[in-house]
């Protein structure tokens, strides 16, 4: 049966991942929707996609993804206002997302029947895409809405029954853990500074992924999220506090570590970095952490 799967699939895998990026792109301009919407409380499906200066409603062949952008030079054909490059950068990441997975999953070399494959692709895009809409609605926000996590984690918890991936109880302790580890912090961090550090949205989104990888899966996308984090936010937010923009920078330049303290950095981004990146890499990742236990 495998063999017969791979001589269909052989001569089809180019226009195959074709059609997997168009399928990613066109979601991405769905998500680009979820972004914008979500977090004010506005449906997604009504009103139709329209311009937010003029309010001219998008016609089909204004709004194919990335194309679109391109031609119209990332302005409105009515009013000429201008979009923001981050909608094609969405559609086009979903596009890559969309073809790594099929490549990845779909066209995986291994004994896999055909069903799996499907649901392997299907349930780990829709992880991919979920966590592109919760990332650019962190750092537009910095908040995590519930209507996205919630849902999530039941949503993967029930899909990771069809990918074959982490067991079940692996998924169920993910999940729980997940959550209850950022709690603790978060809660042990206010009593004692009475201030917030990680907020309860960041342990819902981690709660979805143990629901999809398991608990084994945390640790190293937790662990590799706080050093991205560390990397990428310290040089910004020093900059930031040098560079202020309240009309009293004179002083708030003299006290930066102040500044820096208080600042918050939307952690989404680097856990949905980590996760992807464990998805597609577990084993080898598996494989680094048992060397640096070993000491081997």
């Amino acid at each position: 049966m495998n063999a017969v799967l791979a001589d269909i699939l052989g001569p089809l895998k180019i226009p195959a991942l074709v059609f997997s990026a168009g399928f990613g792109a066109l979601w991405g301009s769905f998500l680009n929707v979820c972004i914008a919407r979500i977090p004010r409380g506005i449906s997604v499906v009504r009103p139709p996609s329209h311009c937010l200066a003029c309010g001219t409603r998008i016609k089909a062949y204004d709004n194919v993804p990335i194309l679109s952008y391109l031609i119209l030079r990332g302005r409105c054909r009515h009013c000429g206002a201008r979009f923001g490059a981050r909608h094609a950068l969405v559609e086009a990441l979903t596009a890559a997302l969309s073809t790594l997975v099929f490549a990845v999953f779909a066209l995986d070399p291994a004994p896999v029947p055909l069903g799996v494959r499907v649901a392997r692709y299907v349930v780990y895009f829709a992880f991919a895409a979920v966590l592109v809409v919760l990332t650019f609605i962190d750092l537009d926000t910095k908040r995590l809405p519930d209507i996205i996590t919630l849902p999530a984690v039941v949503v993967f918890f029930a899909g990771g029954f069809a990918t074959g991936g982490a067991s079940w109880g692996a998924r169920l302790l993910g999940a729980a853990s997940g959550y209850l580890a950022v709690r603790i912090i978060a809660d042990g961090y206010y009593y004692a500074t009475g201030r917030e550090g990680l907020g309860l949205g960041d342990g819902k989104l981690l709660a979805l992924m143990g629901a999809l990888l398991g608990w084994q899966a945390l640790p190293p996308i937790v662990f590799c999220a706080s050093c991205a984090g560390v990397v990428v936010s310290v040089p910004v937010l020093f900059m930031r506090a040098r560079r202020p923009s309240a009309p009293r920078a004179a002083e708030a330049a003299s006290v930066p570590t102040q500044s820096l303290r208080r600042s918050e950095v939307p952690f989404a981004p680097f856990l949905a970095a980590s996760a992807l990146g464990y998805l597609f890499f577990h084993d080898r990742v598996r494989e680094l952490i048992e060397r640096i236990i070993l000491g081997g």
